[in-house]
C-alpha cells in the first residue's frame, strides 16, 4: 500500500478515535482493521504504530500544531502529519505530496515550522521545568505534579519517558501443560522466536510481534498473554497449600485467575466474579483452552447465591486485583492519559476503599488478603494500604511489592499482601518491601 493511503487509512481510524476516546484505542483499532481484512500485515503493523505513537505523543503534537498553523486548529491529519515529521524522520515535501489527496489544510510553511526542532526547543524553554515535561512528554501537568511528588524530582524524567516507551510481549507458561523450556521450542518451531524473562519465573518475552492467536501452543493452551509485572502478583499471595479455597472479586478475564489456578495445580477451587459479564464470558473460554478445573465463575446476578453471608469467613485467600487509574500500563493503553482526571482518580480511590470493605469479610480468620494494581500512584497503592489497616487493625501488611517501568522495565504495578490476624491477639509488624 502506498504510503498516501497509509495515511488516510490512519487519519480515517484516528478520527474514530477522537469521536470515542472513552473506548480504548487498542480497541479501537482492532474492530477497524476487522472491518478491513484487505489489509495485509505490514500495512497493518505502519498504521498500528502511527496511530498509537500519536496518542501517545498527542500533547506534543497539539503544541506543535497550534503553533505552526495560523487559525492554531486542531486536526486529525495535521497531528498524523505532525507524527511523520517530528517522529518518523520524514520531510514537509513527503508529507505534502502523501496528505495532499485528503486535505488541504497543510500548508508548506507549517509543515517545515513543524519539521523545525529549534523552533520547539524556543518555545518549551519558555516554560517551567515541570509544565515543559509535560508537553515534551505528553502529559497532564497535573500527573506530573504528582509523580514528581511521590517519586522525587531525580526519577520524573525516567519515568514519563518509560511511560511512552514500548512494551514488549511477554506470556505465561501454562505449566499445567508444559514447561517454560518447551514451549521455548514450540514458538520456535512455529518461526516465533522468545527469550526467558528475567522477572517472572516461568515467563518468555517474544522478540517480535505476532498473531498471538494463529500460533498452535496458543490454541493448545500452552500460555497466556500477560505481562511480566502482573505475573508476579499470583505468586506473592505465597499459596503454600493447593486445597485451599480462592475468591478473586475483580476478576476481570482472569489472566491472574488462571494463574492462581496453575499455583494450586488444578486443586482446592477459586470462585471469580466480576461486574462485568462480558468478562467472565471471556474467563469462561480461556479457562477451558487453559484446563483450569478448579475455577467456579460466578456472574453477578449469582453473587447472593454464591457469595452470600454464608461465606463469610471461609475463604484462605481473597485477592482485589483493584479498578484502578492503570497509569502503570500507559505503554500500552496510552489513551488513558487523554480521559484521567483529578476528580476520576479520587472517584477510583473511593471505588477501591468500598471494594476492601465490602470484601475483606469473606476472609476467614489467618487468611490472607493481596490487593493489586496497575498503577504507579501511590495513593492508589501504599497509601490505600496504609489507611485500610489503620481502620482495621486485624489485618497487618506483610509485604508490599513495587514494580516500575523506569528501573525494572516491565508494567508499574504494587500489590500488598495481607495477614488477618487468627485470634484476638493482635501483633503489630513493619511491613517488607520488594521493589522491581
Amino acid at each position: 500500500m502506498s504510503p498516501s493511503s497509509l495515511f488516510g487509512h490512519t487519519i480515517e481510524v484516528f478520527s474514530e478515535f477522537r469521536e470515542k476516546p472513552e473506548i480504548p484505542a487498542d480497541a479501537v483499532l482492532r474492530h477497524f482493521f476487522l472491518e478491513r481484512k484487505y489489509l495485509g500485515a505490514r500495512d497493518r503493523r505502519v498504521i498500528a504504530e502511527t496511530f498509537f505513537g500519536v496518542i501517545k505523543q498527542w500533547r506534543r503534537l497539539e503544541a506543535a500544531v497550534a503553533d505552526a498553523f495560523e487559525d492554531e486548529a486542531i486536526t486529525g491529519a495535521r497531528m498524523i502529519a505532525a507524527y511523520a515529521l517530528m517522529f518518523q524522520a520524514q520531510q514537509p515535501e513527503e508529507v505534502s505530496a502523501a496528505f495532499l489527496r485528503y486535505t488541504s489544510e497543510l500548508p508548506m510553511e507549517g509543515l517545515r515550522r513543524i519539521a523545525d526542532p529549534q523552533r520547539e526547543a524556543s518555545r518549551l524553554s519558555h516554560y517551567d521545568r515541570t509544565e515543559r515535561l509535560a508537553i515534551f512528554y505528553s502529559f497532564p501537568t497535573w500527573f506530573v505534579r504528582q509523580v514528581e511528588t511521590e517519586y522525587g524530582t531525580e526519577h520524573l524524567e525516567a519515568m514519563l519517558s518509560s511511560l511512552n516507551g514500548e512494551a514488549p510481549t511477554s506470556v505465561r507458561t501454562n505449566i499445567l501443560r508444559t514447561t517454560r523450556e518447551e514451549l521455548q521450542l514450540e514458538l520456535a518451531h512455529g518461526g516465533c522466536e522468545a527469550v526467558f524473562s528475567n522477572i517472572a519465573e516461568n515467563a518468555l518475552v517474544l522478540t517480535k510481534r505476532v498473531n498471538i492467536a494463529g500460533l498452535e501452543p496458543f490454541k493448545l493452551g500452552y500460555f497466556e498473554v500477560q505481562d511480566e509485572a502482573s505475573q508476579l502478583i499470583a505468586p506473592f499471595a505465597h499459596i503454600r497449600k493447593t486445597a485451599i479455597k480462592v475468591l478473586d472479586a475483580c476478576a476481570g478475564a482472569g489472566g491472574k485467575t488462571l494463574h492462581l489456578s496453575t499455583l494450586m495445580k488444578n486443586h482446592g477451587e477459586i470462585f471469580a466474579t466480576d461486574v462485568d459479564p462480558r468478562k467472565l464470558e471471556a474467563l469462561k473460554e480461556r479457562a477451558r483452552r487453559s484446563g483450569a478445573q478448579n475455577v467456579r465463575i460466578v456472574m453477578p446476578e449469582q453473587k447472593e447465591r454464591f457469595l452470600g453471608a454464608d461465606k463469610s469467613a471461609w475463604f484462605d485467600l481473597v485477592l482485589l486485583d483493584v479498578p484502578c487509574s492503570g497509569t502503570g500500563t500507559l505503554r500500552r493503553n496510552p489513551g488513558i492519559k487523554l480521559l484521567l482526571t483529578p476528580a476520576m482518580l479520587a472517584e477510583l480511590i473511593e471505588k477501591q476503599r468500598q471494594i476492601l470493605e465490602e470484601n475483606h469479610h469473606f476472609l476467614k480468620p489467618g487468611g490472607t488478603l493481596l490487593y493489586a494494581t496497575c498503577s504507579i500512584l501511590k495513593e492508589e497503592g501504599e497509601d490505600q494500604m496504609a489507611a485500610f489497616v489503620e481502620s482495621h487493625p486485624e489485618f497487618t501488611i506483610e509485604e508490599t511489592l513495587r514494580t516500575r517501568p523506569d528501573t525494572g522495565g516491565c508494567d508499574g504495578f504494587f500489590a500488598a499482601r495481607l495477614k488477618k490476624a487468627s485470634n484476638s491477639c493482635l501483633q503489630e509488624t513493619s511491613p517488607a518491601r520488594k521493589f522491581l
